[in-house]
């Protein structure tokens, strides 16, 4: 591949990632955020497993059209994921003001890897409902078999995020452009593994 082959398929890329990102927060601001963050993260995602890096193929009339597809249906399933959140996030802080108790230091660990449980839940369904025309009840069971299938993917998927809330809380013009779409995008590559089992269980059915 030539140099300039190369730095075309680059700026190809940091494009796609930037529109999507820019989707992104449009779609959430247009929900009022309490309402649209679910929706536009489903539409975004979407969108890149269906036209991947074809930036011809990305429009904000489409995106429109999927964000409203199913929109309080959608607001329903993500806030399911992030109630359960915040009521966990709530009982650590809790926990925190609890002193000298061995009981409270492993009530604390359990409660941090439910919060990473219910994580990991949320966006691998988001995944496999935007990958597969599948039931978001199916798509919990999944996601939970693809949360303890592979300890290392797993492993790397926590080390991913937490890079990039790191690099966001760094560079705050991050959140902005770049990564809502980076890391959808490499939610979907760090999910291809997953997919590809599902696909062989399917042929075989």
């Amino acid at each position: 591949m030539s140099i300039g082959r190369a730095a075309d398929k680059i700026f190809t890329r940091v494009f796609i990632v930037l529109i999507m990102s820019v989707y992104f927060w449009i779609y959430t601001v247009a929900g009022l955020v309490i309402f649209g963050i679910g929706p536009a993260a489903r539409t975004v995602t979407e969108m890149y497993m269906d036209k991947e890096w074809d930036y011809r193929l990305y429009s904000f009339k489409d995106g429109w059209h999927r964000f409203k597809t199913n929109f309080w249906q959608i607001n329903l399933h993500a806030w399911l994921f992030i109630g359960a959140g915040a009521i966990l996030a709530y009982n650590l802080y809790l926990s925190t003001q609890i002193r000298g108790a061995y009981w409270v230091i492993f009530s604390q660990f359990i409660i941090v890897f439910a919060l990473l449980f219910d994580f990991c839940l949320a966006i691998f369904t988001l995944m496999l409902r935007s990958h597969y025309d599948v039931a978001f009840k199916d798509a919990i069971k999944l996601a939970i078999v693809q949360f303890f299938n592979n300890f290392m993917q797993l492993l790397v998927f926590v080390v991913m995020t937490a890079i990039m809330i790191m690099i966001s809380m760094k560079w705050p013009g991050m959140i902005l452009f770049m990564s809502p779409g980076i890391y959808m995008v490499v939610a979907d590559i760090l999910s291809k593994h997953w997919y590809e089992k599902i696909d062989q269980m399917l042929g075989a059915a």
